[in-house]
């Protein structure tokens, strides 16, 4: 989990029980991802630096230093050798995993980049930026490959199809964009939100794709044509992140209301709602194999649930608002 309290930490993922407190940045940390095989996370913090840990003890491995501006994102490639960051200079950058060596800078042009993304395959990065332009990238050299424009407004949110031939842009202008992530040329447009989209994501077949909105409500859709399939209504707040369970079959979302909700991704039928957190919820994901779901708010908590039952089975406790909660590859933190 990442938390404004300028720490992250590692959990258990069954017992809730506190493994590791990631201390050491100096200001509040936007975002906490683990390696491909588990054993290093990455933390990104509004100091300026982003770390690399050993997961299991905790230890600081290495800080990435570049221009003292904020860090909002990081991730680590399919490989697991390199991380990028995103920052508020309007560019991202991309890391050696093990010696912190600088391997490229992309420049993302005037605006500030929100989220950046590898490719399945690790050879390429999409960026989103609040100038409302996505922008393509070689991996390896960070050469610009395509800029994607036709969007108004920030550009929130950014995924690749499973295959890595097409990905997603979400934003302010309430629609989400497909692009050929080769060519760069837009494919569809996902248009009915009435309010802007804060993330979109494809099921794991590739065939779905799942919105969340301001507009309170997550709709399902086909990817190759755009097709509305179902509409989530139910939450009385924005709906600030919706993602597939790793099987297709259900949806989790979260919402300002304080609640998450697991839905059919199929019919739209809702089949559980997570209440207890004391606050808006900015994050909700699925274990590896779907069995448990994690939730992140901002009443300093972060929650594991029993996808099925919705029962709550522990409690993650922060001293301020949690930014970002995921699990690890093998679904133990």
């Amino acid at each position: 989990t990442a938390s404004v309290d300028h720490t992250a930490r590692v959990w258990d993922a069954v017992t809730g029980h506190l493994l590791a407190t990631l201390t050491g940045h100096a200001g509040p940390v936007n975002d906490a991802a683990f390696s491909p095989d588990g054993k290093h996370i990455v933390t990104a913090s509004d100091d300026g630096t982003a770390r690399v840990w050993d997961a299991e003890s905790g230890r600081l491995l290495g800080t990435l230093t570049g221009p003292n501006v904020e860090l909002r994102d990081a991730a680590f490639s399919p490989d697991g050798k390199s991380i990028v960051t995103t920052g508020a200079d309007n560019s991202a950058r991309v890391w050696d995993t093990d010696s912190g060596l600088l391997l490229a800078t992309l420049n993302g042009g005037i605006g500030v980049l929100y989220d950046a993304v590898f490719s399945p395959d690790g050879t390429r990065i999409v960026t989103a930026s609040n100038e409302g332009t996505a922008r393509v990238w070689d991996a390896d050299i960070g050469h610009p490959l395509a800029i994607l424009h036709g969007r108004g407004g920030r550009i929130f949110d950014t995924s690749f199809s499973p295959d890595g031939k097409h990905f997603l842009t979400a934003g302010e202008d309430n629609t989400a964009k497909v692009w050929d992530s080769e060519a760069g040329t837009l494919l569809e447009t996902l248009a009915g939100h009435t309010l802007m989209i804060y993330t979109a994501s494809f099921s794991p077949d590739g065939e779905r794709i799942v919105t969340a909105s301001a507009d309170h409500t997550a709709r399902v859709w086909v990817a190759e044509t755009s097709h509305l399939l179902t509409t989530l209504t139910g939450h009385s707040g924005r709906v600030n992140d919706a993602t597939f369970s790793p099987d297709g079959k259900r949806i989790v979302t979260a919402s300002d209301d304080a609640t998450a909700r697991v839905w059919d991704a199929g019919s739209g039928h809702l089949q559980a709602t997570l209440t207890g957190h004391a606050g808006p919820l900015s994050h909700a994901s699925f274990s590896p194999v779907g069995k448990r779901i994690v939730t992140a708010g901002e009443d300093n908590t972060a929650r594991v649930w029993d996808a099925g039952s919705g029962r709550l089975l522990a409690t993650l406790t922060h001293t301020a608002a949690v930014n970002d909660a995921t699990f690890s590859p093998d679904g133990k933190r």
